[in-house]
């Protein structure tokens, strides 16, 4: 089956020529188009892809203890030695040692030497001889830690299989650091989204105060109202003008934080707006009730799936298996090595005839048998990397139970807000459309002469900031929804899934 996960995209991508940083036209926005963009360009995905990278290296570093290793050693000399009593000696040697992952070695190996031994003449008795040796030998043995670095736990088996666990523990997070990165961005544009909203209430609202104001100093000068109430339109005019220029402002701040979640640099044309091809979805339409009860009942298999737990979780077994390889090492060195060796030697022939060398049986086999036992006066040096390894693995420990307490009080915390948030937003919306009444029949009495002027300002600032209220309340019910799925590992992990994926789905499995 092909593969679609988001993980080896990315890391294949890792491969590529190193491009700039792409450009987004804030013209149209939607959530995917961000996302495919901050998928590429995003600067903590692209960190993450190198330690992972960096992981797997060392993971392949640590796998070549394994490997079989082949040695060959040559020595010639031409010429007469020093001494003058052999000339022309070659010796060849070579060895496969093999290694295994209970720290037992064996290795095999053979031996070739051949010289022209010099038996000095006397002058006028016999000349000068030069005498043909050959020797050639194998031999075969094993070693072994008989306490320290023997078994599943010896330091390389140690080394390995924690270096393996950190790896996963590093894909796993990478897995994470997309989940973040998707979580951030959607936040930030819908915040962008609701600051546009937010923006467009206050324009209105600017325009209905710039309107009004008018409208007083004509009446002013129709002498219909004294010159005095000049000064409370204006107030009025003034305090909407300020709330509208911090909200061209907010929607500059949204889309820094959304530019910097993706990545990329952005097209703005001055005195526009963005534009989003996406619409805010009515937190009055989502089965809540049953999704939040189907979290609750299943938060703890919930927390314990997702990559952030996971990861941990990983980082948690590598440092127990760096700990109890540390404590099953703590005992002193005591090794054996023990190796058969066949060899033969013969007289006159030429070096061809290694053959008949190893065949002629002198000296023949022997076994040789090794002990090595060390006895530091203090082991404090295993004494102390099993502490530090003791301790490195109990903080781990501690914070795999930190990270589940943590998620499991947030998510709590999230459902309960949201039972409160859905309802008040309802009664949010019913209280705008209260006050607007409220204004529109204030308007209607200020022009019959029952109403003063404070009573018509003050309620269209109160149905100004229920409106606001509005937005305000779906998004902070949206963000709090965000991050109670990414809490939950309800967030896309496939290239099918992030293409259909839609955060406003509850599903109930």
């Amino acid at each position: 089956m092909k593969k679609k996960i988001l993980i080896i995209i990315l890391l294949a991508a890792g491969t590529l020529v190193v491009k700039s940083q792409p450009i987004i036209n804030y013209d149209s926005l939607s959530t995917f188009k961000v996302l495919q963009i901050g998928l590429d360009a995003n600067f903590n995905i692209k960190l993450k892809r190198h330690v992972v990278g960096e992981s797997f290296g060392q993971l392949i570093s640590t796998k070549g203890f394994f490997n079989p290793v082949l040695s060959f050693n040559f020595n010639g000399l031409y010429g007469t030695d020093p001494t003058w009593s052999f000339i022309d000696s070659y010796t060849f040697t070579g060895q496969v040692s093999i290694p295994t992952r209970l720290g037992i070695k064996f290795y095999s190996g053979v031996r070739l030497f051949t010289e022209q031994q010099i038996q000095m003449g006397v002058p006028g008795v016999f000349e000068t001889q030069f005498l043909a040796v050959n020797e050639s030998g194998i031999w075969a043995g094993i070693s072994i830690p008989l306490l320290r670095d023997l078994g599943r736990y010896n330091s390389e088996n140690v080394t390995y299989l924690s270096t393996l666990l950190m790896n996963k523990a590093q894909n796993v997070s990478f897995t994470d650091e997309i989940c973040q990165f998707i979580k951030n961005t959607l936040s930030s544009y819908y915040s962008s989204y609701s600051s546009v909203a937010v923006f467009r209430i206050l324009k209105d609202a600017d325009n209905d105060a710039r309107q009004y104001l008018n409208d007083i100093k004509t009446m002013i000068l129709d002498e219909q109202l004294a010159k005095v109430e000049t000064f409370r339109a204006e107030a009025y005019q003034l305090s909407i003008a300020q709330q509208f220029s911090l909200a061209r402002n907010d929607i500059v701040n949204s889309l820094y934080d959304l530019v910097t979640s993706i990545g990329a640099k952005g097209t703005f044309k001055a005195n526009a707006l963005p534009v989003f091809l996406d619409s805010l979805p009515n937190p009055l339409s989502f089965p809540w009730e049953k999704y939040s009860a189907y979290v609750s009942r299943n938060l703890d298999s919930m927390i314990v799936n997702t990559p952030y737990y996971k990861s941990q979780e990983l980082l948690t077994s590598s440092s127990q298996i760096a700990m109890n390889g540390a404590k099953h090492n703590k005992l002193n060195e005591f090794n054996l090595n023990l190796n058969y060796m066949y060899f033969g030697m013969t007289n006159g022939l030429p070096v061809s005839e290694f053959t008949q060398t190893i065949k002629s049986g002198s000296p023949g086999s022997s076994v040789n048998l090794t002990l090595l036992y060390n006895l530091p006066f203090k082991n404090e040096e295993r004494k102390g990397d099993y502490l530090s390894k003791l301790s490195s693995y109990e903080f781990n420990k501690t914070q795999l139970e930190q990270v589940r307490f943590d998620s499991k009080m947030q998510v709590t915390k999230l459902l309960s807000d949201l039972g409160n948030l859905l309802p008040l937003f309802k009664n949010q919306i019913r209280l705008a459309e209260i006050e607007k009444k409220t204004f529109q029949s204030e308007v209607r009495k200020f022009k019959m002469g029952a109403s003063t002027q404070i009573n018509m300002i003050n309620t269209y600032m109160d149905y100004n900031t229920a409106l606001k209220n509005v937005e305000a309340g779906r998004l902070g019910i949206m963000t709090r929804i965000i991050t109670l799925k990414y809490l939950i590992g309800d967030f896309p992990t496939s290239s099918d899934q992030l293409v259909n994926y839609n955060p406003w789905v509850f599903n109930i499995k």
